[in-house]
Formats: C-alpha cells, sequence, structure tokens
C-alpha cells in the first residue's frame, strides 16, 4: 500500500499561529460564538447544557464542508468511521468509538442508532439523506441506551430536517456540475395552503460516473444514479397542536464500488484461478472479465408526527412510521480474476475445478419496519423530564439463489427474519432549590426483544433444511448524570451509562445448529467525564469528554464455513475501549472562526481466541477494535464577510486518521493506512437580482484536494480464493460549482 506522510502537526501550528496573529487586533466584545441547540435529549437545548459529547451541524456548516452523504461525516467528526459494505454503496456502516457493526445482515443490528426525523431506521441499507432539506446534524458519541435504545451501544445520528411552513412561499433550486461527470438538481418548494396548512416537496436528481473506469462490459465501478421525492405536510390545527406528515421514495441505481486485490495468498485454490494483483496505487481503470451490473435499491418512507402542548410545561409527542426497501445487488468482488478450470484441494476431502467467477453475488433483500413511539416532555419547578413508550416491529427477507460460485450457479438459499421489540424510558433532571448549579439526571429503559429468523441453504454440506431461531430478549439500563455549573459559561459532568444490543442469529450460517443457537446480546458499561465551557466574552468554546468502556457479548462475526460468506458470531466478553475527545471553535476575529476536534482511543479485545464450536475450529484474533483509529484530528477554518452585493463565505478544512484494521480476526484482517483529506469551499451568497425576487448563491467546493489515495475499507476473506488483501479505496479528487436560486 501507498505510505501515507506522517501527519505534521508543526505546519498546521505555524499555519494557525500566523492566522491568530494576524487577526489579534482588540476586537468588539459584542463578538461571540452563535448558540448551538440540539434535541439530543428530545428537548430543545443549549449544546454547552448537554452533559453528552455531541456534535452538530447546521445546514450552512455541512454545506461548507461539503457533507451531503453519510459517508461525507466521517471526514468531519473524530471517533466516527462511515463506510459502504464492501462492494454495496446501498449498505452504510457506521463506526463510533471504534463500536459498529462490521458484517451488515437483516439478523443483528447496527451498534450505531441512525434517526430521521426521530424515527430509528432498523437497516444498514438506503440509509443516506441526499434527498431531505436538512436543518441539523447532530452525532451523540457514547452509548444512549436510555432514551434511545437497545441499538446506540457506540452513539446515535440524528438528521433533523426541515418541516413545512405555514407562513412563507419558498423556493429553492440547486444545480451542481463538478468532475467525473457529476450531475445535480435539487429543488425544493414550500407552498402556505391556508393559515394553518402548508406542503413542501423536495426533488432530487444525482449522477455521477465511475471512478474507476471498466474497459470490460458493463458500467463503470463506482457510478451513482440517484432520486428521490420528499413531501411534508404540515397542519396547525390549533396554537398548541401540529401535525406533521412526512412521504419519502427514493431510488439508488449506483454500481459497485471496485475491489483492487493488493497481495495474493498462497491457498490452494489460487493454482487453479487467475488473479492479477496491483501495486497499493488507486487504480483509474481495470477490464471486468464479466458484465459489472448497477444494483436497484427502492425505499419507500411514510412519517406521521404530532405535537400537543396542552400545558405551558408539558408537551405530549407521537411519532409513527412506516418504512421499506427493495434492494436488488450484484456483486462480483473478483470481477478481474476466474477460474482456469484446474481442480485444487478446496477443503478437506473436497477437489473442485471451475471456470468463470470465483464467486458473483446476485442478493434480493426486502426489508419492512413499523414503529410507534409516544413522549411526555415537560418540567416542574426543579425538575424536568422524558417519559415515553416505544414499539417496534419489522419483517425481512434475503435471498442469493442465483448467485455464482466456483463458477456454478447456487441453489435455494434464503434466510427470513421477524422482530418486535417494546420499551418503557424515563429520564429526569433534578436541580435542587437554593443550589441551582448541581443537576443531578437519573434515566432508566426496560426493553422486551423477540428475535424470529427461518434459513434454507441447499449449497452446503450437509445442508440447512429450514431452521429456525426464536428467541427473547430483555434488559435493564439505568444510567446516572451529575452535572455541576461552575459558573455561568462552563461545567463539568460525570455520567455512568449503560446499554445493550439485542442478540439474534445470522443469515449467512453455514450450521443449522450455530443458526438455532444464535448469539446473546452486547452488553455496555460506560464511566464518562466531562467539561463543557465559553471563555473569551464566548469566542472560545471548549468541550471535552473522557470515557472508559466495558462490553461483554461483542457480537464477532467469523468465518464458520468453507467460504468466506459462511459465517456466524460468537461473542467475546471483558472488552475494553478508553479514550479522550475535544471540540475546540475559537472565534478569532469578526467572520472568521477556526474549529478543531481531536480524539484519542485506546481499544482492546478481551480474547485472543474464540471456538466457533464447529469443524471450522477456533480462531486468532487480533488486540485492538477494527475501525478503531488510535488518534483521530479534524480542523476548519470558517470565513464570512459581506460584500456590496452579497456576502462571501470560503472555508477549509483538513481531516486526518491514524492506520486502524479491517477486522479483528487475524485471518480476515488487513491493516487500512493512515490517511489526510483537505477539502475548500468559497461562496458568494445572497446576489442581488434587481428588481427581481430572491437571490442567487454561487458555491465552489472541493474535495480531498490533494487527490490523497486511502482506502475506505478492506479485509483478507478472499484468502480462500487467493486474494489476501482487496481494497476498496475512498473517492478521488471531486470538485464541482453550484449554483442556487432562492426566494
Amino acid at each position: 500500500m501507498k505510505k501515507h506522510l506522517p501527519f505534521q502537526p508543526r505546519l498546521l501550528s505555524v499555519a494557525m499561529l500566523s492566522i491568530i496573529a494576524s487577526y489579534s487586533q482588540a476586537q468588539s466584545e459584542t463578538l461571540a460564538l452563535e448558540e448551538v441547540v440540539v434535541t439530543a435529549q428530545k428537548r430543545a437545548q443549549s449544546l454547552q447544557e448537554v452533559p453528552i459529547s455531541v456534535v452538530a451541524y447546521d445546514s450552512e456548516k455541512l454545506s461548507a464542508r461539503g457533507i451531503d452523504d453519510l459517508t461525507d461525516i466521517s471526514a468531519s467528526i473524530p471517533n466516527l468511521v462511515v463506510n459502504a459494505f464492501n462492494n454495496d454503496p446501498g449498505a452504510v456502516r457506521l463506526f463510533m468509538r471504534g463500536i459498529g457493526q462490521n458484517d451488515v445482515q437483516l439478523t443483528q443490528d447496527p451498534s450505531v442508532a441512525l434517526y430521521l426525523d426521530g424515527v430509528y431506521i432498523g437497516s444498514s441499507f438506503g440509509s443516506g439523506f441526499e434527498g431531505v432539506d436538512i436543518e441539523r446534524l447532530e452525532v451523540l458519541r457514547g452509548p444512549q441506551g436510555t432514551l434511545y435504545g437497545r441499538n446506540a451501544t457506540g452513539g446515535a445520528v440524528n438528521i433533523i430536517t426541515k418541516r413545512a411552513n405555514v407562513e412563507a412561499l419558498e423556493f429553492r433550486q440547486d444545480f451542481t456540475a463538478g468532475n467525473l461527470g457529476a450531475l445535480k438538481s435539487r429543488t425544493t418548494l414550500n407552498i402556505p395552503l391556508s393559515d394553518t396548512v402548508a406542503a413542501k416537496v423536495n426533488y432530487l436528481i444525482s449522477q455521477r460516473d465511475g471512478y474507476v473506469e471498466n474497459k470490460g462490459p458493463g458500467a463503470d465501478f463506482g457510478e451513482e444514479d440517484r432520486t428521490s421525492a420528499v413531501v411534508d405536510l404540515r397542519w396547525q390545527a390549533t396554537q398548541d397542536l401540529t401535525i406533521d406528515y412526512r412521504f419519502e421514495q427514493a431510488e439508488m441505481d449506483d454500481s459497485q464500488n471496485f475491489e483492487q486485490v493488493t497481495a495474493i495468498s498462497p491457498a490452494a485454490l489460487t493454482a487453479s484461478t487467475t488473479i492479477t494483483q496491483w501495486d497499493g496505487d488507486r487504480l483509474d481503470s481495470v477490464t471486468a472479465l464479466r458484465e459489472i451490473k448497477k444494483n436497484d435499491l427502492e425505499i419507500t418512507a411514510h412519517t406521521l408526527q404530532a405535537d400537543w402542548s396542552f400545558q405551558d410545561s408539558m408537551t405530549f409527542k407521537s411519532i409513527t412510521a412506516y418504512r421499506e426497501f427493495d434492494n436488488h445487488t450484484n456483486s462480483d468482488p473478483l470481477s478481474t480474476a476466474e477460474g482456469n478450470g484446474l481442480p485444487v484441494d478446496f477443503a478437506a476431502g473436497r477437489f473442485v475445478s471451475y471456470t468463470g467467477s470465483p464467486s458473483m453475488g446476485n442478493y434480493q433483500t426486502d426489508f419492512e419496519q413499523f414503529s410507534q413511539e409516544f413522549q411526555l416532555i415537560g418540567n416542574a419547578e426543579q425538575l424536568e423530564y422524558v417519559a415515553g413508550l416505544y414499539y417496534y416491529q419489522d419483517e425481512g427477507n434475503s435471498s442469493s439463489n442465483t448467485s455464482l460460485s466456483l463458477g456454478r450457479e447456487r441453489g435455494l438459499d434464503i434466510t427470513a427474519t421477524e422482530n418486535t421489540s417494546l420499551a418503557l424510558f424515563g429520564e429526569a433532571t433534578y436541580t435542587p432549590a437554593g443550589n441551582e448549579r448541581w443537576h443531578i439526571t437519573l434515566g432508566a429503559r426496560y426493553s422486551e426483544d423477540n428475535r424470529k429468523a427461518e434459513r434454507t441453504n441447499l449449497n452446503i454440506t450437509p445442508i440447512i433444511d429450514d431452521a429456525k431461531y426464536d428467541k427473547d430478549f430483555t434488559n435493564f439500563n439505568p444510567s446516572l448524570t451529575v452535572a455541576f455549573d461552575l459558573n455561568d459559561e462552563m461545567n463539568v459532568y460525570a455520567k455512568v451509562v449503560s446499554g445493550f444490543k439485542s442478540g439474534g442469529t445470522s443469515q449467512r450460517s453455514a450450521n443449522a445448529t450455530l443458526f438455532a443457537d444464535g448469539f446473546d446480546e452486547e452488553e455496555i458499561l460506560s464511566y464518562e467525564a466531562g467539561f463543557k465551557g465559553d471563555f473569551w466574552q464566548q469566542r472560545v468554546r471548549l468541550n471535552m469528554a473522557l470515557f472508559d468502556m466495558t462490553i461483554d457479548g461483542n457480537q464477532t462475526s467469523v468465518q464458520t464455513g468453507s467460504t468466506p460468506g459462511e459465517r456466524d458470531f460468537i461473542g467475546i466478553d471483558d472488552n475494553k475501549i478508553k479514550g479522550v475527545e475535544v471540540d475546540l471553535s475559537l472565534l478569532l476575529a469578526e467572520g472568521l472562526t477556526l474549529d478543531l476536534g481531536y480524539s484519542y482511543l485506546d481499544t482492546e479485545l478481551g480474547e485472543d481466541v474464540v471456538d466457533s464450536g464447529t469443524s471450522a475450529g477456533s480462531f486468532a484474533l487480533i488486540e485492538t477494535f477494527a475501525y478503531a483509529p488510535e488518534n483521530s484530528f479534524t480542523a476548519a477554518l470558517d470565513y464570512a464577510q459581506p460584500l456590496t452585493n452579497g456576502d462571501l463565505y470560503w472555508s477549509i478544512n483538513y481531516s486526518y486518521q491514524d492506520e486502524f484494521s479491517g477486522s479483528v480476526n487475524q485471518a480476515d484482517n488487513v491493516i487500512e493506512d493512515a490517511y489526510g483529506l483537505w477539502g475548500a469551499s468559497v461562496a458568494w451568497d445572497n446576489i442581488n437580482l434587481g428588481s427581481m425576487d430572491g437571490h442567487l448563491k454561487l458555491l465552489l467546493w472541493g474535495k480531498n484536494l490533494a487527490d490523497e489515495e486511502y482506502t475506505a475499507s478492506g479485509g483478507g476473506a478472499w484468502a480462500a480464493f487467493g486474494s489476501s488483501e482487496v481494497f476498496v479505496f475512498g473517492d478521488p479528487r471531486t470538485y464541482g460549482l453550484t449554483v442556487s436560486y432562492i426566494y
């Protein structure tokens, strides 16, 4: 692999000191950083008052950073890694503080919860947000087991959208053109239908050529073709009652990412497979031996939300949601390799010869979910509280019946799932009278889950014929937080938080007994201490968090069959994670802001070896968690200046991550090199159009400006096919111009 030059802190330090020196002249005391409001605790609060390690971006900052997809967040927030699962751009994995879902399956929950307008997204497939009009993005780092539930052991990502507005007619049209043939059109229209009713429509068309040219048949690698339509309706029924309905229809017809083989293994199968090995430089073009077909992901979602403030100090909220997707994925991970017909000892006592594809997937996944949540939010003198009832149900079906393995078409291979969850939760903060500097918060959540699955696989020996899984899980998660206001602008907090991730089974299992037994729940206990403060007349904001976590039953995916895709989950106990997170904002001068973020992460697996319980035997583990870089760092310099006609904005940002492992299994693991990415944008906004209503905005943006060749994901699971290191590279340099008309 290409080695990244070590991070050079002196260069950034010199640049930072030069900037501060240039703007160190006396400024007006009226200058202050803007207050950031978040809903991390289900109520609107100042970021500085919330005892959580949270990072929040509004729509303007998202635009300046070039964030328009979940995978873009990873480069902007330390201790967060986001990437696509293998070569499927429709399946997004989130890792926070080293905790995440390495193997995306319907039968296992994500470890980092994703919420869209308060609705939990129950699957890693189709979890993008390109089509929505975002008001704010919140990233809550660390377990959120009380208010967010069983699926937030690593943390939670909240996406809050702009809802319909009864007060004004609004229109916005964005056109974007960039390299790699990128074209995007986003249309937003808000129409007040009466004094109490409004409708809002968002429509998106987004296309981009592939970043790796395919000189063989079919599509290029990494092509994007996406459309999305969102309709929002708001009824301001009374002064105290608001009802919002949201409908979303989205389609993603992307092609797979290219998995580049950088090392060939001496496995027996290598003799019968023709494999091309490349060095660690990202390829611009390859020749696929088989047709590269586009994927087809369709999403439909409905949300109904009612907010009733029936007292000045009490609000009742109901969130009802239904979401479904239909995902057809085509996957040819070793698209430039094929069998040469020679017989080999592929597994003990089994000889095969083949021509064609080593492994080509054709997966059909259907999924639907329903959820209902009731919340009661209020305050009474020294008490603030949130109480809620949550119900969730999903059904899914995944099949790979028409896939190819060793040049042969596979037979019936299908897994069906059905899950339900019921939870009662509450959190209350008490501020003692007479000494209102103390804030004591108690929280608790009780959950009951039932998980069912059925599996048939006729492609293995012995076959799995209608194996069944059915288990119940209950868990009680308490939390305690004590916060103290040092003064009006600084506070400290200490907290103990618990969380759990429901057990389940594996849709890739090749063993009927392991499938029926499944795996137990994952439990986490976290200790955290933090500081939040504003200094220098609120021109400096410093937030820090130190954490120490223990995880039992960590659900680890290991190969238990004869191929890399035949896997089960094994629980690992006594895992340790500790670290520190620092977020610093400085208002250096009027319009000039510097944001810095840093995280240190120390992870340790509790076991060296896991036993599969099958003839596959035991598996050696590495010492640390996967996708857990020890150091990560971000820096962004933003500037705003009024012009004679309009306003000028520019932003420069940099992000860095240490090297990290791609799997906790030694046999699967590869090391992904450290990398740093530069980005920038320049905007001319509020351009007056004379007698014409509205205004224009021109935005010139660029990502990965140094054209860093870095890997987004990788693995060694294809070693049995002769490929011991396979990597998916991140996007090359991309840039473009966005022209917006805003009314």
